[in-house]
């Protein structure tokens, strides 16, 4: 594994991993992880599809993991995608193809609905926030909306259930354990991504590549009908799976196996 820097025009330094040295490789693929958690959950996916013959990168985003910036904030969600872009052009582009994961599901999304996606090859939406299971009220929602004018950066508890995760008890343990995870959402974070999760629902039909959208149907944190609707409004790009008996982190879950296989397959086969 390398580890290497990368200065953002805001000055934020993200902290970024090629997972292996496989240099003839004809694929790559670049991992965007989830809210509070960082790139080294992932070692285990990362490991599945090195031996698959990827080339597989990741990335902390900004406020997560070793990269730089307050924890559970980010100014705006066009800082993201401009995070996305440039880890991507950190990479060589050999057929990229993208993994995003709840919030980091999100930002893939919304950058393959935004930005140009000519160097990318297919993408992976696995529990995507696009939709939250437990929607906030109208009344949340405008106080979110007043609180960011006044003070965005305003952090509080994201109220994530570790029970929610996985069915495997240990998954949730790990999680509450793990030094470089935390719980905080600032209410700009909040604003933007929940906004733009919806945005993407119905944007969807802009999309530009082949792209897998996977779902645990007993997610209790990010509801698996913003992922069917993705779905059927992006069309014949879009292709979906909903697993039975899964929870939010799929590939940390009793088919976490599966899942990844699956994936393979899928990549195989486009």
């Amino acid at each position: 594994m390398q580890a290497y820097e990368l200065k953002t025009s805001d000055g934020i330094s993200l902290h970024a991993q090629k997972w292996s040295h496989i240099e003839d490789s004809d694929r790559t693929l670049l991992i965007v992880h989830g809210l509070g958690e960082h790139q080294n959950r992932y070692a285990h996916v990362a490991e599945h599809f090195v031996k698959d013959g990827f080339q597989v990168y990741s990335y902390d985003q900004r406020g997560h993991g070793k990269s730089d910036g307050p924890r559970g904030h980010t100014p705006s969600l066009s800082h993201n995608l401009d995070d996305l872009k440039l880890v991507i052009d950190s990479i060589p582009h050999k057929n990229l193809y993208l993994y995003g994961h709840s919030f980091g599901g999100n930002v893939t999304a919304n950058y393959l609905l935004r930005r140009d996606c000519d160097t990318l090859r297919a993408a992976i939406l696995s529990g995507a926030w696009l939709k939250l299971y437990k929607e906030p009220s109208k009344f949340d929602v405008t106080m979110a909306n007043i609180m960011n004018i006044i003070y965005p950066k305003f952090t509080q508890g994201n109220k994530l259930d570790p029970n929610d995760l996985s069915y495997i008890e240990q998954v949730g343990i790990d999680y509450v354990n793990d030094p470089l995870r935390h719980n905080k959402i600032s209410v700009g974070l909040f604003k933007h991504f929940h906004a733009s999760g919806l945005w993407a629902i119905e944007n969807a039909g802009q999309l530009k590549i082949p792209t897998l959208v996977i779902h645990g149907a007993d997610d209790h944190i990010i509801d698996a009908q913003g992922s069917r609707e993705f779905a059927d409004a992006a069309g014949e790009l879009a292709t979906l799976s909903i697993y039975e008996n899964t929870k939010h982190e799929l590939h940390n879950d009793n088919k976490a196996q599966e899942v990844l296989s699956d994936v393979s397959d899928w990549f195989k086969n486009i």
